[in-house]
């Protein structure tokens, strides 16, 4: 047994020269064969061990026991120890967590803070291949996908589980053959928790009904599953960045790669558009679908998602956002305008605009620009204004004054609606003269008629195009 824990740390290089492994000991049989395991294995690797014990506060004196036990143990091995003390059912209710969770989150903080500091930190625990079954079990009934099929890593970012490829018997063997003591943990017979239903009941039956080495086969089957995940989240990171483009406030999922993506990949890259926004709690095979499905509807089609997030089709694909609080979108709902004079020069979005009076002159030929256009001055009514668009907005667009109201134009063009909101018009009331960059209105260009121009140009972006 010891031989295959070496040679299982080997494999997956839990342990090197150097290494500090912090490793939580709760005194149960799992926690005293993983110290007296690294006892050994650390002084082979030449790295240093440090024990850790968290008193959850939920068992009295048995929990006090545990500690002295834990406490005796170390220093008969001559192990340095850490005890920390949590009011875990207190944190349960402040926080409304369950006990399971709460404690789970004390012993982390607990073994996160002796790793502090230390690049060359790991963090041992004594999961074993009957907990890995226990997890995967609870991930199928509970709904997952092959990430949560895939149960827990050997190794994941600090923390290390040397004892994974071990059976719960295993362990309570190889104790009882040295004579090792250990404590139990009264809790852990208790059907209240659903993990421990799974574990006497569900997972006991399947080793007495119908093999004996059940939890084996289920750990076995997470591990390659866990290789699958690991070439699947390769494809699906190479298929993410070709298909989105990461913004400020969202993303943008791209039509034409994602639709040349396998459908396999399609649901990852939208699970990972899901995480990018704010994470995955929450979020269900539903939701997944429910963006893949936008995808075939009409552009402005929308999508309310978990998290405060929300989807929208536009042409070329869909925009993933994370929706604004309604304190958020009063402060954003302030007006963006500014009454230019004329002549004379302002800013507008970190450009400079230039407006000044020119008379007209028979046949004259007026330049095609981008951002340099002339307009017939005296067909302006108001004072003009730089700002974002209105409802009831529109241009004309032709000579016979056709209108076209803003918002189509601007659908007409493609333009993305979370796009349209950041743009700059210069307007004459409700008429548009000018969509920056793309046409004026029909209505205030220069004729044969004209007698005075006004020349506005803006400086920042192209003046020709």
């Amino acid at each position: 047994m010891q031989e295959r824990v070496r040679a299982y740390v080997e494999k997956y290089q839990m342990i090197l020269p150097g290494d500090r492994i912090v490793a939580g000991i709760s005194g149960g049989p799992d926690s005293v064969c993983l110290l007296y395991l690294l006892k050994e294995l650390c002084r082979e690797k030449g790295a240093n061990l440090l024990a850790v014990h968290v008193n959850h506060g939920i068992r009295g004196a048995e929990a006090e026991a545990d500690e002295v036990f834990v406490q005796k143990l170390c220093e008969k091995e001559g192990i340095p120890l850490r005890v920390y003390d949590f009011d875990v059912p207190g944190r349960a209710a402040r926080e409304r967590l369950t006990l399971e969770e709460a404690g789970r989150l004390c012993r982390y903080e607990a073994f996160e803070k002796e790793a502090e500091g230390s690049e060359r930190a790991r963090i041992a625990v004594a999961h074993h291949a009957n907990d890995q079954a226990e997890t995967v079990l609870f991930h199928l009934f509970r709904g997952s996908g092959i990430r949560g099929l895939a149960g827990m890593e050997p190794v994941r970012d600090q923390v290390i589980r040397p004892l994974l490829c071990l059976e719960r018997e295993e362990i309570l063997v190889w104790l009882r053959e040295r004579n090792i003591p250990w404590r139990t943990d009264s809790t852990n017979g208790e059907v209240e928790y659903t993990r421990n239903r799974i574990r006497h009941g569900i997972l006991r039956e399947a080793e007495e009904q119908v093999n004996a080495h059940a939890a084996r086969h289920v750990a076995e089957a997470a591990a390659e599953l866990s290789e699958i995940e690991a070439y699947l989240e390769e494809r699906t990171a190479g298929a993410y960045r070709l298909c989105v483009r990461e913004e400020d406030e969202g993303c943008f999922l791209f039509e034409t790669p994602f639709r040349q993506t396998e459908s396999l990949i399609q649901g990852r890259v939208l699970r990972r558009c899901m995480g990018f926004l704010g994470g995955l709690k929450d979020v269900e095979r539903i939701h997944i679908r429910i963006l893949a499905e936008l995808m075939e509807k009409q552009c402005g089609s929308r999508a309310d998602l978990p998290g405060g997030r929300g989807a929208v089709r536009e042409y070329g694909g869909i925009r993933l956002y994370r929706q604004k609080r309604a304190s958020e979108s009063a402060g954003s709902g302030v007006e963006r305008c500014i009454r230019p004079e004329i002549p004379g020069t302002c800013l507008a979005d970190g450009k400079r605009w230039t407006f000044s009076l020119e008379p007209a002159e028979k046949d004259q030929i007026i330049p095609q620009k981008t951002y340099t256009k002339w307009f017939d001055y005296d067909k302006i009514k108001k004072c003009p204004e730089i700002r974002g668009r209105r409802p009831g907005d529109y241009l004309e667009i032709n000579r016979e004054h056709g209108r076209k109201k803003l918002k189509a134009y601007l659908t007409d063009e493609k333009i993305p609606a979370a796009d349209r909101d950041k743009m700059w018009f210069l307007a004459d009331g409700e008429h548009i003269l000018w969509v920056p960059g793309r046409r004026i209105s029909e209505g205030y260009k220069v004729t044969e008629t004209t007698v005075n121009m006004l020349k506005v140009q803006i400086d920042g972006g192209e003046e020709d195009g």
